[in-house]
């Protein structure tokens, strides 16, 4: 795109002879970012109109987080430049950004003080009083303005260590105003948070943009993004591709800048041809442990079932005892028809038992490890000989894996931080595939990914669910459950309360069971 026609798409200049153009929050021109020989980013051009709310759209990998990084101070780029509210930036760091331009961001790994107070948060760096004796009652003061201004009902004097995620993340807005903040980044806000959360969160979204606070949003989430943006602008591959108002594209076009391609609707699974039978490939009976309490389902083959319920339902908890990272308290599980009694880890491995855990750089990543590495460490075993790996068949079938699943990586030794959030998922599902489990358990399986590939997720869980393969699939996104499975498992305070049937289940019918709005089917 020509830069005439960047500053027609975004605004940037008015035409000759009318008013002058607003000022905008945020003006990027001709921005790259190189490392080594990859470009991250390639001469992306847009405003960020002041006042409102831009969202910014891409797949993993379109270069989104870059931006962010270079926004926020956290690194240079490479070329180009960017001005705020006029002012040219001319030195990349965090402080700068913030003290001097009023650029704040709330990441999606929140940089708190766990163990000291709201108002010690809220005010960190900007204590009243001196730098060495703040001045305590001063601090609980403004702490309570700022939070009454935001309409944030919270006791400063409370450890944040207490509060859920979205609370804190309500801290960290917080402190960013304090700070003086004029453009806010977030960056997947309501990835970890519910309904209820998200909607506390929009609610202070409001409040920022009645008082003129200009936002920046990232977001994969589409009902949310038209519900907040005024602006769309949309990465691919590097590279800006497209600039609307909100008010005149849709989401379907959205959704096609972002992968190059019309997407389409996600088939549900209901409506496809789809059949379980045979004996049950799991059992479980009155299963009980933390969180949970006489838990009971069969799993057949070839059936996704799905596990809905609040946070604090239970259902992840269940999860994890099931495949024996935690150790419950009492019930019965039969896999493959035969009693699976002292569960845990290896075991489960050893028996065919997969689980792609929720949290994935807590839980499922190897960090420190490559993508080839990450994607066969359960295989190391098979590929080995008298204690020696035989290095070219095992990294053969961790590239033919990667190449089943499409993981999009330079090279096998890539390490596989550099990847993606939508690459590292799909790497950890193809370690557990590796296995060839007979019953695959995920948790939250498109958590942080973008619509590309959860479209590819989906298709694989699918086509493995045809295989024969049972799928056991607990997830907090509603729409994701009434897509991808044929029964969902309703839980609500530590028990299953209903089993219903898909095709038959609306995301209104799920709440209401999961909340205990609507009782339990006799």
């Amino acid at each position: 795109m020509s830069a005439a026609s960047r500053d027609a798409a975004t605004g940037g200049s008015a035409p000759p002879g009318g008013p002058p153009a607003a000022v905008p929050a945020v003006r990027i021109r001709g921005l790259s970012r190189n490392f080594g020989p990859v470009r991250a980013l390639g001469d992306v051009s847009f405003d960020v109109p002041a006042g409102e709310v831009t969202a910014l759209l891409g797949e993993n990998g379109a270069g989104k987080s870059t931006l962010l990084k270079i926004l926020a101070g956290l690194q240079p780029p490479s070329d180009g430049g960017v001005t705020v509210f006029g002012e040219e930036v001319t030195s990349f760091d965090p402080s700068t950004m913030l003290g001097r331009h009023g650029v704040a961001i709330v990441p999606q790994e929140l940089s708190l003080l766990p163990d000291r107070s709201v108002a010690e948060n809220v005010l960190s760096g900007v204590e009243p009083g001196n730098r060495w004796f703040p001045s305590r009652r001063r601090m609980l003061e403004r702490t309570t303005e700022l939070l009454a201004e935001l309409d944030l009902s919270l006791d400063p004097n409370a450890s944040v260590r207490t509060l859920d995620l979205a609370t804190q993340q309500l801290i960290v807005v917080a402190r960013s105003i304090a700070r003086g903040c004029r453009v806010l980044i977030l960056d997947e806000p309501t990835a970890m948070l519910t309904p209820a959360e998200a909607d506390r969160l929009f609610a202070l979204m409001d409040k920022l943009k009645a008082a003129g606070t200009t936002m920046l949003y990232v977001s994969h989430r589409m009902p949310e993004v038209f519900r907040l943006a005024d602006h769309i602008q949309v990465l691919r591959d590097g590279t800006h591709v497209a600039s609307w108002r909100s008010a005149d594209t849709t989401p379907d076009q959205a959704v096609a800048a972002m992968v190059g391609r019309e997407l389409g609707q996600f088939t549900r699974r209901a409506e496809r041809s789809a059949e379980s039978s045979g004996e049950p490939m799991l059992k479980i009976r009155e299963l009980s442990g933390r969180r949970h309490h006489g838990v009971s389902f069969d799993l057949r083959p070839g059936e996704i079932l799905g596990v809905a319920g609040l946070p604090d339902s239970g259902r992840v908890e269940m999860l994890h005892n099931l495949f024996g990272g935690d150790r419950g308290t009492g019930g019965t599980v039969e896999l493959l028809g035969k009693p699976y009694e002292r569960r845990d880890p290896i075991a489960s491995v050893e028996r065919r038992l997969a689980f792609v855990p929720g949290e994935r750089r807590a839980q499922g990543l190897l960090t420190t490890m490559s993508v080839g590495e990450n994607i066969g460490a359960l295989t190391t075993r098979t590929f080995s000989r008298f204690g020696l790996v035989r290095r070219r068949a095992f990294d053969t079938s961790a590239a033919d894996q990667a190449k089943r699943l499409r993981v999009k990586t330079a090279t096998m030794n890539q390490p596989i931080t550099s990847l993606s959030g939508g690459n590292q998922q799909k790497a950890v599902l193809g370690r557990w595939l590796a296995i060839n489990p007979d019953v695959l358990i995920l948790d939250e399986p498109t958590r942080g990914v973008d619509i590309g590939a959860k479209a590819e997720i989906y298709e694989q869980l699918f086509a493995l669910a045809q295989k024969g393969l049972a799928i056991l699939c607990s997830s907090s996104d509603l729409p994701e459950l009434l897509t991808l499975t044929d029964r969902i498992a309703v839980m609500s305070e530590g028990r299953l309360v209903e089993i219903v049937d898909t095709a038959e289940a609306t995301e209104e019918s799920i709440m209401a069971l999961a909340t205990g709005a609507m009782p339990a089917a006799a």
